[in-house]
């Protein structure tokens, strides 16, 4: 159990960090993507681009605007749990 206890805090560490690291990123390419648009004048570029790449970013956003920290949560509540088994609260 102990194994377990210390896994669970590694994963919430290693998960905290990669929320971090996306949600930097989600906002660079955001601004790239906004500077972007001001130079394309190409609409089939830009609907290539969109079609290639959209599913993606929105599959980002949602992780960013919601899965990611109730996922964080739900992992924090489980080590809670194991505080009080454990006595360690």
């Amino acid at each position: 159990m102990d194994q377990l206890y210390e896994e669970i805090q590694r994963f919430i560490t290693q998960l905290r960090g990669f929320n971090a690291s996306t949600a930097k990123n989600w906002d660079e390419l955001q601004r790239a993507w906004q500077s972007a648009a001001e130079l394309w004048t190409d609409d089939e570029t830009r609907r290539t681009f969109e079609n290639d790449w959209g599913e993606m970013a929105s599959a980002l956003r949602i992780y960013r605007e919601r899965h990611g920290e109730q996922y964080e949560e739900f992992l924090m509540r489980r080590k809670w749990a194991l505080d009080e088994y454990y006595g360690r609260r």
